[in-house]
């Protein structure tokens, strides 16, 4: 296997399979989460003015990559702590630290799945 080939292995995006109708509802979903923020809705509130999303699941789904992205983009990508973040957008502390939790465990994941693809598809066994 390239290196090439390994990186995109190792980073490929998993796609969950929306339905056209349903990308439309998350987009407009995350759009009024972030207005609502930006508002100082309080964040219990929040999942419930999410009147476009009928699935209570999904409703979730969407409320859960709002965090996670923004936990990705304010505190591993601008360095900005977790209390800042909780302060600004009034997601709570235990909300964060148990969203910044499962994203470690999930990279952990993918990179322990990456690694043995790699391994499965012939992939070099030598260490750096």
């Amino acid at each position: 296997m390239s290196g090439d080939d390994d990186y995109q292995l190792r980073f490929q995006v998993a796609n969950p399979g929306y339905s056209k109708d349903d990308d439309a509802i998350y987009e407009q979903a995350m759009r009024a989460i972030g207005e609502a923020v930006e508002r100082g809705v309080a964040w219990k509130k929040i999942p419930e003015s999410l009147s476009m999303v009928a699935d209570a699941g999904f409703r979730q789904i969407i409320v859960d990559d709002y965090v996670k992205i923004t936990l990705a983009t304010r505190h591993f990508q601008n360095s900005e702590g977790l209390k800042p973040i909780s302060k600004a957008t009034g997601i709570p502390m235990d909300v964060l630290v148990r969203s910044k939790q499962e994203m470690l465990k999930e990279v952990e994941e993918s990179a322990v799945a990456a690694y043995h693809l790699t391994q499965q598809a012939g992939g070099s066994t030598q260490t750096h």
